[in-house]
């Protein structure tokens, strides 16, 4: 009985934790508060377990994302361009694929597009499910205490002067208790 209601209590809060997520309006950086990014698993194109928790202390654009999705693929080049322009200075870019697909497609496409970033693989779509996505793509900018400052539903030019000055914003604002630097 203990373990069922654990079990109770830990769905309705991810209930609550997506619920608050998919209120972000299309196609434009919508800012979220006070909500702590969630933790999950996913497989790397080598087909390594990653822990999401890894990239504490970092800004993160967390992207989910599908092969057969053609925003995903249109928005993909800005996003490594995002990468190579602030990886050094901190920021973290990674893609979850939602794709059933084999890993093997997943890999491929990645080499395909010359993706540097990391790219993972969540094939069940439970981190996807998680976070409450309405589908794909779906991105989150997160600070480096956590938490999810923006969401963006749909496709996005992540190389555009808004997408830079929130990096950028995140980037070099005040650090927060929690922080690793």
């Amino acid at each position: 009985m203990k373990r069922r209601a654990a079990i109770l209590t830990i769905a309705a809060l991810l209930a609550g934790f997506a619920a608050t997520l998919a209120t972000a309006a299309p196609g434009g950086l919508a800012p979220v508060k006070g909500i702590v990014a969630a933790d999950f698993i996913a497989t790397d194109t080598e087909g390594r377990k990653q822990r999401f928790a890894a990239q504490r202390g970092k800004v993160v654009l967390l992207n989910f994302w599908a092969t057969w999705c053609p925003p995903c693929r249109r928005e993909m080049p800005a996003m490594e361009q995002l990468h190579r322009a602030y990886g050094e200075r901190g920021l973290a870019v990674v893609a979850v694929s939602q794709d059933q697909a084999p890993l093997a497609a997943v890999r491929a496409f990645a080499a395909e597009l010359g993706l540097s970033f990391p790219v993972w693989h969540d094939r069940d779509g439970l981190a996807g499910r998680l976070y409450g996505i309405p589908g794909v793509p779906v991105s989150y900018l997160i600070g480096r205490d956590g938490r999810i400052a923006y969401k963006v539903s749909g496709e996005y030019d992540w190389t555009s002067p808004e997408a830079r000055a929130a990096v950028e914003a995140l980037l070099t604002g005040p650090a927060r208790q929690g922080d690793r630097r």
